[in-house]
C-alpha cells in the first residue's frame, strides 16, 4: 500500500497510536527523544454565518461568495518592524467575504481584513474589519495586502472604480494599529474614504502610458520592494501579463511608479512576482497561451525593479498539445542565486459547455529551478512535488536547525473535506533540488478548500474559478530561546499561511461556507534537537494553555533534514483529492449545489466527522509509519 493512499480508518487508528507516543517519556529509555513540532492553527475569521440564507440554510451560488475566500496575507517587514521582532510581529490577512445583504447589483461579495500580533505568548488577534460595501458584481476580488511604516495597504480588483464596470485595481489604506480606513489625499475618488482609489487612473495622472486604460485588469500577486513600495503582478483583459510598482507615502498619498506589459499572448495568465529584499531585479512568471488550456507553456521574465523594464524574458517550460500535456498555474519564489517555479501539467482537455476548453483529467505538480542570469533551467524538475495535484503553490523558506534554503509546495483539498499540507524540499549541497521525502510533509490546517465552496460562490460558478493557497517563509518567533510559559520556544522561524476552509468537521458534512484559518508551521528551530512534524492545533506546547515546550516522543525516528534524504514513495498526493479522469462529475455534486469552476472528478469519499479531523494528522502519521518501516 502506498503511504499516501491511507484510508480514514487507517489514519484514525494510527493517529490514536501516535497520540500515546507524543509524551515526555524518559529519553534514556530509548537513547534519545524527538521533539514533535506541532503546527499552530486556529480559526481566525469565521464565515459560516455570512451571506444569503434560503429556507434556513446557507445559499451558495453566483455572487454569494464562500463565507471567506481568496485570502492573501502578509507580515510587517518594514525597517522599524524588524527592529521589534524580539517583542512582536504584526500579521495581516485580506479576503473576499460574503455579506448578509446584497448590494444594488445583487452581489453579496465584499472585502474584509484582519490584523493580529505574534508575541512570546502566542497569536493575539487585534481587529477584524468589514470593508465598505461597494457596487458591481465583482466588488473586491483577488485581494492583496502589504504593510508600510504607517499603513496596511489593501489592493483588489473592483467594478466600483469610478470609471466603468470593468474590474480594475483599486486601493484602500488603513491604520495598521486600529484597522480604520485612512483618507488618501490624492485619491481618484475625491474625499470619500469609503471608495478605493483607482490605480489605473492614478497611473494616468502620474504620466504613465496605460494601453486601453478602461479595460479590465486584476491583481494576482504582491511583493514589497521597500518600506513604502510594492510590485504587483496583474492580468490584463484575460489576455496579457502586466505588473506595476506602487508607492504609498507616509502622508497617505499614492504614486504609481510604473506599469509595464510583458506578454500579449497570456490568456488566463495570473502573473506571479518575486523580488529579493534590496534587489535591483525582480522576476515574473505567467502562463503563455492563446487559448485554454495553455497550449504554449509559461514565460519567465526578469525585470528592473526601478523602471519595470524587461531585462530578459523567455518561455522556459512548454506545453505539448500533441501529447495532450498542458502547463498550468506557475508560482514563483527566489532561493539564493536561483528562481524556483512550481507548476502543474494537465494531460486531458475537456470540452463541456461554458468551460472554455479548460484543462481537466490528471494534473501532476512539478517544481524546477532556473538560473537568475540567463533564465535557463538548473538540473531536472522534481515530479509530483506537491501534496495535492491541483491548485498548489510554492514559496521559498529556510528549513531545519541550520536554516538551509528550501522550497515549500503548499496544497489544499479540492473537495474542502481535508486539510492543507506543505511539502518541504530542501536544496542539496550542490544547490539543486532535494529529493521528495514524506517525512517532510507538514500539516498546515485541519481543513482547506481550493476548488469547492471557493469556486461556487464566484461570478462564474459554471466556468473557470479556483481558490488560492500560499505561504510565506521567514516569520520570526519572538519566543525563540526564551524559557517559561512562552510560545513554541524551540522554533526560530515559521511559515505563515491563512487558509480558507470549513470551520469544523460538522461544517464539511452539510456544505457550509468557509472560514479563515491562521497557521504557523515550524520552519527553522533550535540547533541540536531532533524533530518530527506534528499536527494542527491551537495549543502546540505542553505547558499551561498550550504554551511552553513542545511535546516529545521516544518512538519515532527524527526527520532527516537533508535534501539528500531518500524516499521510495512515488506520490505525495492525498487520497480523495487528486484529479483522475473527467466524466462530467465533481466532488461538489454531492452537496447538491453549483458545479464547475476548474472541477474534475474526484476519487474516494468525502469522509465524515472523526475521520475528517483525523485526516489532518496524515502528514505526521505518514512520516512516522515510513520511519518505522525503515528501522
Amino acid at each position: 500500500m502506498k503511504m499516501s493512499r491511507i484510508s480514514a480508518a487507517v489514519v484514525a487508528s494510527l493517529a490514536l497510536a501516535y497520540a500515546g507516543h507524543a509524551d515526555a517519556a524518559d529519553p534514556a529509555a530509548t537513547g534519545g527523544s524527538v521533539t514533535v513540532l506541532n503546527t499552530f492553527s486556529t480559526v481566525w475569521v469565521k464565515g459560516d454565518d455570512r451571506g444569503p440564507v434560503q429556507n434556513g440554510t446557507p445559499r451558495i451560488g453566483k455572487n454569494t461568495g464562500a463565507g471567506i475566500m481568496d485570502a492573501n496575507f502578509a507580515y510587517d517587514e518594514t525597517t522599524a518592524a524588524k527592529a521589534a521582532y524580539n517583542q512582536k510581529v504584526l500579521l495581516g490577512t485580506i479576503f473576499t467575504r460574503s455579506a448578509n445583504q446584497a448590494n444594488g447589483n445583487n452581489s453579496y461579495m465584499q472585502g474584509g481584513f484582519a490584523l493580529a500580533e505574534l508575541t512570546d505568548k502566542g497569536v493575539k488577534p487585534t481587529v477584524t474589519i468589514d470593508l465598505p460595501q461597494l457596487n458591481g458584481e465583482r466588488t473586491f476580488m483577488r485581494p492583496l495586502m502589504g504593510f508600510t511604516p504607517k499603513y496596511a495597504v489593501l489592493i483588489a480588483a473592483s467594478e466600483d472604480n469610478g470609471v466603468n464596470n470593468n474590474p480594475q485595481p483599486v486601493l484602500f489604506i488603513a491604520d495598521k494599529t486600529t484597522g480604520q480606513l485612512v483618507k488618501i489625499p490624492n485619491s481618484t475618488r475625491g474625499n470619500n474614504v469609503n471608495k478605493p482609489t483607482n490605480l489605473i487612473q492614478q497611473a494616468l495622472k502620474d504620466g504613465i502610458n496605460v494601453p486601453n486604460a478602461n479595460n479590465q485588469r486584476g491583481p494576482h500577486s504582491i511583493v514589497p520592494v521597500s518600506d513604502n513600495s510594492f510590485v504587483v503582478g496583474m492580468q490584463y483583459n484575460n489576455q496579457a501579463a502586466e505588473a506595476f510598482k506602487v508607492t504609498v507615502n507616509d502622508d497617505g498619498t499614492v504614486k504609481m511608479d510604473w506599469l509595464k506589459r510583458y506578454s500579449n499572448t497570456a490568456q488566463h495568465c495570473r502573473p506571479q512576482v518575486a523580488v529579493a529584499p534590496g534587489a535591483t531585479e525582480g522576476f515574473l512568471a505567467e502562463v503563455e497561451a492563446n487559448n485554454q488550456p495553455a497550449e504554449i507553456g509559461f514565460r519567465l521574465t526578469k525585470f528592473n525593479v526601478a523602471t519595470g523594464n524587461s531585462v530578459e524574458s523567455k518561455i522556459v517550460v512548454r506545453s505539448d498539445p500533441k501529447a495532450n500535456k498542458y502547463v498550468a498555474e506557475p508560482s514563483i519564489g527566489l532561493i539564493g542565486d536561483k528562481v524556483a517555479i512550481g507548476y502543474g501539467m494537465s494531460n486531458q482537455v475537456r470540452n463541456r459547455a461554458n468551460e472554455q476548453g479548460h484543462a481537466g483529467g490528471s494534473q501532476v505538480s512539478f517544481v524546477a529551478l532556473f538560473n537568475k542570469t540567463d533564465l535557463s533551467m538548473v538540473g531536472q524538475p522534481l515530479v509530483n512535488a506537491a501534496p495535492y495535484g491541483r491548485h498548489s503553490h510554492i514559496y521559498t523558506t529556510q528549513y531545519g536547525a541550520n536554516g538551509e534554503p528550501a522550497v515549500a509546495f503548499i496544497g489544499g483539498s479540492s473537495t474542502g473535506t481535508k486539510g492543507g499540507y506543505a511539502q518541504l524540499i530542501p536544496l542539496k549541497a550542490d544547490g539543486t533540488l532535494g529529493l521528495k521525502d514524506p517525512a517532510k510533509l507538514y500539516p498546515v490546517s485541519l481543513f482547506s478548500d481550493v476548488a469547492n465552496v471557493q469556486a461556487r460562490g464566484k461570478r462564474n460558478p459554471q466556468d473557470q474559478a479556483r481558490g488560492f493557497i500560499n505561504g510565506l517563509g521567514g516569520v520570526p518567533n519572538p519566543a525563540f530561546g526564551k524559557t517559561g510559559d512562552v510560545f513554541m520556544p524551540e522554533v526560530k522561524t515559521f511559515s505563515f499561511s491563512t487558509i480558507t476552509g470549513y470551520t469544523d468537521a460538522a461544517g464539511a458534512t452539510v456544505g457550509r461556507r468557509n472560514s479563515l484559518w491562521l497557521s504557523l508551521v515550524p520552519a527553522t528551530w533550535k540547533e541540536g534537537i531532533q524533530t518530527t512534524p506534528g499536527t494542527p492545533t491551537d495549543k502546540p506546547g505542553t505547558g499551561e494553555g498550550g504554551l511552553g515546550p513542545s511535546p516529545t516522543t521516544t518512538n519515532a525516528t527524527p526527520t532527516n533534514e537533508s535534501g539528500e534524504a531518500t524516499s521510495n514513495d512515488d506520490s505525495n498526493v492525498l487520497e480523495g483529492t487528486e484529479a483522475t479522469s473527467d466524466n462530467g462529475s465533481s466532488g461538489r455534486a454531492a452537496l447538491g449545489l453549483d458545479n464547475g469552476g476548474c472541477s474534475v472528478s474526484q476519487t474516494g469519499s468525502s469522509g465524515s466527522g472523526t475521520g475528517l479531523v483525523l485526516l489532518a494528522v496524515a502528514g505526521v502519521v505518514i512520516a512516522l509509519r515510513r520511519k518505522s518501516e525503515e528501522v
